[in-house]
């Protein structure tokens, strides 16, 4: 049984404690960056593409108690997981998982643009990119051998209402890719945030939010630098923790 104290706790060393299978992909800072980034307060319905663990749905859960989340997730030991979760926080009322390809939204059950906002944080690297995982699972996660941009961003542009949000995580390399996209699909850019490893080094990741049949004008946000120092004394900055506190669980060198 699950007791207030249990969840109680599970909150106050969230997103440590979260269950995640063996062999699967273990989510990273993006999926706390991306929750950051698209905000809770303002929505009342939101569906996490690709909702893994269910990392990035939780934390929007946590921070706004009248938001309701759908997790679409292609692995059913991951969205079994993520229900696990989801229990343990005490949020199991307001997280709905449900299990089918992105590619196959349209014939999910899932009401079209029913969705406030949707969030995801897809997989991003080729299939020809780079050395595949041992297993198929972390695969899944990591190339889009199961699920394409393209099949994300058409999912996010079917479930999310007129002028509603979608926000996402992806290769700063990739942002003319991801940008064109989105634009094909009715989602007009809004909002960009670079993130980088150090100050002195090129970014690697870009946080996007784009808006359903949104008016033109796109707002670059300050960037994020992750990391300061050097060897043994490398920590994140003040400016990560600031920006996204749950990152703490991870701050080395404090």
């Amino acid at each position: 049984m699950i007791t207030d104290e249990k969840i109680a706790q599970a909150r106050q060393y969230f997103p440590r404690g979260l269950f995640q299978p063996e062999g699967t992909f273990k989510f990273s800072m993006d999926a706390l960056l991306l929750a950051r980034f698209a905000g809770a307060a303002k929505y009342r319905t939101a569906v996490d593409l690709g909702t893994g663990c269910g990392v990035v749905g939780l934390t929007m859960l946590l921070e706004n108690t009248r938001l309701s989340m759908t997790g679409i997730e292609l692995q059913e030991i991951l969205l079994e997981a993520a229900h696990q979760n989801a229990a343990h926080l005490g949020l199991a009322s307001r997280f709905t998982g449900t299990l089918t390809d992105v590619a196959a939204i349209r014939d999910s059950g899932i009401t079209a643009e029913s969705a406030d906002i949707v969030v995801s944080n897809p997989p991003y690297r080729k299939p020809n990119q780079g050395r595949h995982s041992a297993t198929q699972e972390r695969t899944c996660a990591l190339f889009e051998t199961e699920g394409s941009l393209k099949a994300f961003v058409q999912a996010a542009s079917f479930l999310v209402k007129n002028k509603g949000s979608f926000c996402c995580i992806f290769p700063s390399e990739r942002l003319e890719e991801l940008l064109s996209a989105c634009t094909m699909h009715k989602l007009t850019p809004k909002r960009l945030k670079f993130i980088h490893s150090k100050a002195d080094q090129k970014s690697t990741l870009v946080l996007l939010e784009a808006r359903k049949n949104g008016n033109c004008g796109i707002v670059v946000e300050p960037p994020l630098v992750m990391y300061s120092g050097t060897g043994d004394k490398t920590a994140l900055t003040d400016g990560a923790i600031a920006y996204c506190p749950y990152l703490e669980c991870n701050a080395r060198g404090r």
